[in-house]
Parts: structure tokens; sequence; C-alpha cells
């Protein structure tokens, strides 16, 4: 139950651009605003940055078209591409980070009682 109106406007802004969106239009608004409003959606709903990211990630890297005119195709999705990935390694990075903090002070002890235990 927690967020539960964040994850009220998520699914709204979710469903809405499902409804909304038509890929077979080469417009800015539905290849690249819609889908990022889609992002959102499912952000808010999961919570989870890392998921989104590397969702997005993906499902650029997959459309992109460097030699396209299109500048979504050729300059948006390698971008958004750029910033999931540096999203996800920043995310990583974070989590190794807490996870050699909170087992820090075991790890310590551990070396304390072994060093005590040799003498």
């Amino acid at each position: 139950m927690k967020a539960l109106p964040e994850r009220f406007i998520g699914v709204t802004l979710t469903l809405g651009s499902i409804f909304v969106i038509d890929l077979n239009q080469v417009t800015p608004v539905h290849q690249l605003w819609l889908p990022l409003l889609l992002a959102a959606g499912a952000y808010l709903m999961t919570q989870s940055l890392m998921a989104v990211a590397i969702a997005c990630g993906t499902l650029a890297y997959i459309h992109i078209n460097t030699a396209s005119p299109f500048w979504v195709d050729s300059t948006a999705y390698p971008i958004i591409v750029f910033l999931s990935g540096a999203i996800i390694a920043i995310t990583l990075f974070k989590r190794f980070r807490q996870r050699i903090s909170a087992t820090h002070e075991a790890r310590w002890a551990r070396r304390q009682s072994a060093n005590k235990d040799n003498s």
C-alpha cells in the first residue's frame, strides 16, 4: 500500500499512453514522447528506476538507426541508450557500495576474532 497515489498515476499514464500511441506514425510525439511518458508511468507503478532503465535502454538500442534522417532514430535513441546505461551503472555502483557498507562491521569483527584466536 506504499505510494498508492503514485502507482495510480502510473497506471493512468501507462494506459493513456498505450491507448494513444501509434508507432506507425513517424512523428516525435509517437516515436519518442509517448514512449517516454509510458516509461514514466512504468516507473511510477514499479518504483524501480533500474527496471525502467533496462527496458528503455533495450528498446532504444533495438530501434537505433544512425543512417536515418529522422532525428529520433539517429540521435534521441542513442542518447536514451547512453542515459540508461549510465543509470544502470550508477545504480549498480550504489548497490555495491551499500552492500560493502552493510557488511563492513561483520567482516571487521570476524577479522578481529580471527586475530585474537591466532594470538
